[in-house]
């Protein structure tokens, strides 16, 4: 036997280990990919329902949005309504009560100046 044959046999020997260890890893690998393949599964089957009931959730929350939405325009507008009758209320109110008002520091200064004057008079 040469160097040759040995290195053949080695050569040969190498080779079936290399390819008893790559069987091993793809046999290995087969497994991890059979078990990923069972979750994919299972994330398909749970998945897909709760994102169905999500997007049927999604759509209640902008109907009852559209509601709100409706509701505070009808609120605005109620708003609007309250403060232009306030503000006619105090238009409506608040000028006569000046009015009075005034007309009442007038009386009160007349009739103040005329019993100034009589009590002027009645010193003199």
């Amino acid at each position: 036997m040469d160097w040759t044959d040995v290195l053949k046999a080695s050569l040969s020997f190498f080779l079936v280990v290399t390819a008893l260890g790559l069987a091993y890893v793809l046999f290995r690998m087969g497994g991890t990919f059979s078990r990923l393949n069972i979750f994919l599964k299972r994330l398909d089957e749970e998945v897909i329902p709760l994102l169905a009931k999500l997007q049927v959730t999604m759509e209640e929350i902008n109907s009852q949005l559209g509601k709100v939405d409706e509701m505070m325009g009808t609120l605005v507008g109620v708003t609007d309504r309250v403060d232009a009758t306030t503000r006619a209320l105090q238009s409506a109110v608040v000028s006569p009560v000046k009015k009075a008002a005034g007309l009442s520091a007038g009386v009160s200064e007349a009739i103040s100046s005329l019993i100034g004057q009589h009590k002027g008079r009645g010193q003199a």
